[in-house]
């Protein structure tokens, strides 16, 4: 059977954040993603996940000053150090909250960066970052984001991120895998299915969402019952992420997910002690 997380940072939108844990679990969830949990204390979240019996399946390492347009920092000649310090604040709310992935963006491209250069620095970055991530059996996710959402973003394309894999596995790095998700993938540059059956070995996260829309994975114009079957056929063992924008009440627009047999509400939903 698949394993669905629900990512908290969108669904249950309704609620307050922490409270957001115990909902995905009475919805039947066994894990949580978070793009940015910073805004709270790594022990809150973790008081949060054991409370529920949840698992957090990945989180994203902060990406700089998201408000001012950053996405991540690895592509970025001379804030190397920012680049350090956001991947130890990373590692910390990992380590606290059991939590194995972090999804490490890598950033816009600045106007005018000689290509050498950025080539230089995201794999110094991304090459400091697995080892940091191995001296804590932590595991560095790549992730290319379409140019429809990030028009500058600097990893766009499925074949690009497997090639910074194994860049960074012939230099030694096991702990580094591919994070797909299928949303940016379609708009990017669709082939959805040829695109899993030739990388899944290199991939052990997948994120789902309506397109156009970002909404219930049954809303637009992915067949997202032929591709979770794909997944199932071909014995794929990672987290699949609900990482969209429920159109409803989240819970009740999970009813795509217990119909195709992939979620089931637990007989007693735990308390929160």
């Amino acid at each position: 059977m698949l394993k669905l997380s629900a990512n908290i940072s969108l669904l249950y939108p309704e609620l307050p954040f922490l409270d957001r844990v115990d909902a995905a679990v009475r919805s039947g969830f066994g894990a949580v993603e978070v793009m940015y949990p910073y805004a709270f204390d790594a022990r809150e979240l973790k008081e949060a996940l054991d409370c529920s019996g949840a698992t957090l399946s990945v989180l994203n390492a902060p990406p700089g000053d998201y408000q001012g347009g950053e996405r991540g920092l690895a592509a970025l000649p001379g804030r190397e150090a920012d680049f350090r310090e956001s991947l130890e604040t990373a590692v910390h709310y990992a380590l606290t909250t059991q939590c194995g992935n972090i999804h490490v963006l890598t950033g816009n491209v600045q106007a005018g960066l000689d290509e050498a250069l950025l080539e230089a620095t995201i794999h110094r970055n991304l090459s400091h970052a697995a080892a940091l991530f191995a001296q804590h059996g932590l595991t560095l996710l790549l992730e290319p984001l379409s140019r429809q959402m990030l028009p500058d973003y600097s990893l766009t394309r499925v074949e690009e991120a497997s090639r910074w894999l194994q860049v960074l596995k012939a230099e030694g790095h096991d702990n580094v895998s591919l994070q797909v998700d299928l949303y940016h993938t379609q708009m990017e540059q669709g082939n959805l299915a040829a695109l899993l059956r030739r990388y899944l070995p290199e991939i052990s996260y997948i994120q789902i969402a309506g397109v156009p829309g970002r909404h219930e994975p049954t809303i637009g114009e992915i067949n997202y019952r032929y591709l979770l079957d794909l997944l199932r056929e071909h014995r794929f063992s990672g987290w699949v992420g609900c990482e969209y924008v429920p159109m409803h009440a989240t819970d009740a627009g999970l009813a795509w997910a217990r119909d195709w047999g992939l979620l089931k509400r637990p007989e007693k939903c735990l308390a929160n002690a």
